[in-house]
């Protein structure tokens, strides 16, 4: 990969992290990493959270201002990787492979490199859980994981490969949580604990029910009809600002058939049907709770104004949208 002549290397320890939050509630990324003015923008990307002795979260929402690589030692740690937004390299050795969104990447490599471009854009979380801990606490059945993969849960020295698996719509929407939390602490301290252990708890029983799949991608029909309620989940979310078909097959990482016919045989609909659809529905629940202007509500589901809404509407449900009292509210 090229670097530019503005490429900064960091260096990160995060047992030495985890050692850190066992006297304090939170770790400030620049006392970890050192300066990182101009590297990142935002007011997200400030720390490493204690969730207890044992386990540690990190919210990733920033934009990257530097080209840079960070070199991640972590020593006998499970690193739990759930990116909804954002692409990187992640280099072990002299392997290479790219960290796609909208996956569930679990690792204990002792040490990796991560390598982001000026301009990217990220959001997602690493839980970080020491091993052992992981196994003794949480129920994990290693006979269950895939062979190729046990080597991630049973030894310190991991191995080279991430385990992947499709996120479950709960993991996403509990990932979302956690990065959009407004709470002030203490209650963002509680709040943040209680959904990390949430999201290792689906983590784990996704790897409990391993022992009926194959294959280092885990791309069984199972899987791929999980990636399909995910891609709905997202549509349902991201309602003002849905995805476009490319772009979800991307973040689900289904290709553009695979997304059509799942979404076909699970909803009766395709992708962009059914996305409107539930832009419509929302629109309707609006209109009869009467407390918004019809503008109001075309810009809450995504429109730009009220006459490209109206024709949507009515399109959909044959009649223009109208407001319960009966205002005309163009």
């Amino acid at each position: 990969m090229h670097r530019s002549l503005e490429h900064k290397s960091l260096e990160l320890d995060l047992r030495g992290i985890q050692s850190e939050l066992r006297h304090s509630e939170f770790v400030r990324i620049s006392d970890a990493l050192g300066p990182t003015e101009g590297i990142f923008r935002t007011r997200e990307h400030g720390y490493y959270r204690r969730i207890d002795d044992f386990i540690f979260l990190y919210v990733q929402n920033f934009e990257v201002l530097q080209s840079h690589s960070v070199a991640m030692a972590r020593g006998g740690l499970i690193c739990i990787q759930i990116t909804i937004k954002g692409t990187y390299h992640r280099l072990v050795g002299d392997h290479v492979e790219r960290v796609n969104p909208t996956q569930i990447q679990i690792t204990n490599c002792p040490r990796s490199v991560s390598e982001t471009t000026v301009g990217a854009k990220f959001r997602g979380i690493m839980i970080a859980c020491d091993r052992q801990h992981f196994l003794d606490h949480f129920g994990l059945k290693p006979d269950n994981i895939p062979a190729l993969y046990k080597p991630i849960f049973l030894t310190d020295t991991g191995m080279v490969d991430a385990l992947r698996l499709p996120p479950t719509p709960s993991i996403i929407t509990t990932t979302d949580q956690i990065i959009s939390c407004k709470y002030e602490d203490p209650l963002k301290t509680i709040y943040l604990k209680a959904k990390t252990l949430e999201i290792i708890c689906d983590v784990v029983a996704q790897l409990n029910a391993l022992s009926l799949q194959t294959g280092t991608r885990l791309r069984s029909a199972q899987s791929k009809a999980q990636a399909i309620k995910t891609a709905a989940a997202i549509y349902r979310r991201e309602i003002c600002n849905q995805p476009t078909i490319k772009q979800m097959a991307l973040r689900v990482g289904l290709n553009h058939n695979e997304l059509t016919i799942g979404f076909r045989e699970l909803f009766g609909a395709t992708p962009h049907a059914y996305a409107q659809m539930v832009r419509m529905e929302q629109a309707k629940d609006l209109l009869s709770a009467g407390q918004l202007s019809i503008s109001e509500i075309a810009r809450r589901v995504g429109y730009e104004g009220y006459s490209s809404f109206s024709r949507a509407y009515h399109m959909h449900y044959g009649h223009a949208p109208s407001l319960m009292e009966g205002r005309d509210d163009k």
